[in-house]
């Protein structure tokens, strides 16, 4: 199966890409294992997008597809084949 994962900000920077393409050879798998595989290749964006605990930090806004799942992606939410995954960071400010 084909992914593609879009980064925002420490994790964009530190991966030098805006855009990575992900491929597993099994029908679906987890957000959990679509980060591991991130952080699998570029090591450095661990503290960007899984906090000390290895939970999502509350600031990373997932989306799949271009819509953010209801509820809430969790590191358990299933990820299928041509699925589009972006991770934001919410920011605050007026």
């Amino acid at each position: 199966m084909q992914i593609r994962v879009t980064l925002f900000g420490g994790a964009r920077v530190v991966a030098g890409k805006p855009t990575i393409d992900l491929s597993f050879d099994m029908q679906h798998v987890t957000l959990a294992q679509v980060i591991d595989s991130i952080i699998a290749r570029y090591p450095r964006a661990r503290p960007y997008l899984l906090d000390a605990a290895g939970s999502l930090p509350p600031h990373i806004r997932v989306l799949i597809n271009q819509a953010r799942p209801q509820p809430d992606a969790t590191l358990s939410t299933a990820i299928h084949d041509g699925d589009e995954v972006a991770l934001l960071i919410a920011v605050a400010g007026g």
